[in-house]
């Protein structure tokens, strides 16, 4: 089996920005149900008007949302990340036979190196 955790992928909330859209589009609008309302607008215009506010606005939204993501996923992770650098802090060489990056890590993995081809 594999010890790599799985990676946690940024991804958008679709029925959040839908809601956000939904919001955004009744208060651009407003004024056009108002006067549906009253009568002075054909409430076919307002509900197309409305729909077509909708699609724009959620395109829009979702777009923005999707390249928020996107950077927030390309950014470098925390030290100490589950997901970030990770370094052999145990004393063994690591199995490529590379040296550790550390200076320390890397005497401690020559040593042991050495060790075990001594014993």
């Amino acid at each position: 089996m594999s010890d790599r955790q799985p990676i946690r992928r940024i991804r958008v909330d679709p029925p959040l920005v839908f809601g956000v859209s939904l919001l955004v589009a009744l208060a651009i609008n407003w004024k056009g149900f108002e006067g549906a309302m009253h009568g002075s607008a054909d409430i076919v215009a307002v509900g197309v008007r409305f729909l077509v506010a909708v699609a724009v606005v959620w395109a829009g939204l979702f777009a923005v949302a999707s390249l928020i993501a996107s950077f927030a996923a390309n950014t470098p992770a925390e030290s100490g990340d589950a997901t970030g650098d990770r370094r052999h802090t145990d004393g063994r060489a690591p199995a490529s036979g590379l040296v550790a990056i550390d200076a320390d890590h890397a005497a401690v993995a020559i040593a042991a190196d050495t060790e075990t081809a001594a014993g």
